[in-house]
């Protein structure tokens, strides 16, 4: 057995080492001291404020309601995502528990057959979360950089107070283009109202000059026969 690694002079002395240092990563619980000195590339102070590994539910995961009252048989169907480990700091003695594999007054150790079963299937690899991650962190820098064309505009609000906001690329205050709006369609109207009054008149002296040349034209072979007739 002294050939084994963890009793190699060497290795012995790299272990001791490996755990007499402190994380260089904060947890996110960890106090403001420790999580400076991490920010700044050093270790932390204290063990309790190291980094630990990180559990999470998936986003679906069942709440209560959804476990109560249905037998162990059926919970342990649930999908394989849904059976992780939650520790139990309250039974004697306390133990890991499957999250979903449960009925009143039953629990299961973790893992569970199915969390056996399933395997990789539980979690979901680091890189692959990673990637995700990466991805929406891409996505919401490209939603960003779209916004931030819109924060160097100034907002303007209408001093008839009638219509909703809208923003500027100037510094100066700009009128409401919808009243604007309106004031021209008012003016169209008017302008339109005044040419068919103006059509009607023309139409109207048209028609009294017509009926006037009608009547010269009537009266101008009477005044020739008179003056043959002298």
């Amino acid at each position: 057995m002294t050939d084994h690694a963890d009793m190699d002079p060497f290795w012995v002395e790299q272990r001791a080492r490996f755990l007499a240092e402190k994380s260089t990563s904060a947890d996110p619980s960890a106090c403001g001291t420790c999580r400076s000195s991490a920010e700044a590339g050093n270790p932390v102070k204290h063990d309790e404020c190291q980094q630990r590994a990180t559990l999470l539910h998936a986003p679906d995961h069942p709440h209560y309601e959804l476990l109560a009252g249905f037998s162990l048989e059926e919970n342990a169907k649930l999908p394989a995502r849904f059976h992780v480990p939650v520790f139990d700091d309250c039974g004697l003695p306390n133990s890991w528990l499957c999250a979903v594999c449960w009925e009143d007054g039953v629990v299961t150790g973790w893992p569970c057959a199915t969390a056996t079963k399933y395997g990789t299937q539980v979690f979901t690899p680091l890189h692959e979360a990673e990637t995700a991650q990466e991805k929406q962190q891409a996505e919401l820098a490209k939603l960003r950089e779209e916004l931030s064309a819109y924060e160097l505009m100034n907002p303007q609000q209408c001093p008839a107070g009638k219509h909703a906001d809208w923003l500027v690329d100037s510094e100066h205050t700009h009128a409401c283009p919808w009243c604007r709006i309106a004031e021209l369609e008012a003016e169209r109207h008017t302008t339109n109202e005044a040419l068919s009054d103006a059509a009607e008149q023309l139409r109207a002296n048209r028609d009294r000059i017509a009926e006037l040349e009608c009547s010269t034209t009537v009266l101008a072979p009477t005044t020739t026969s008179e003056e043959g007739t002298s």
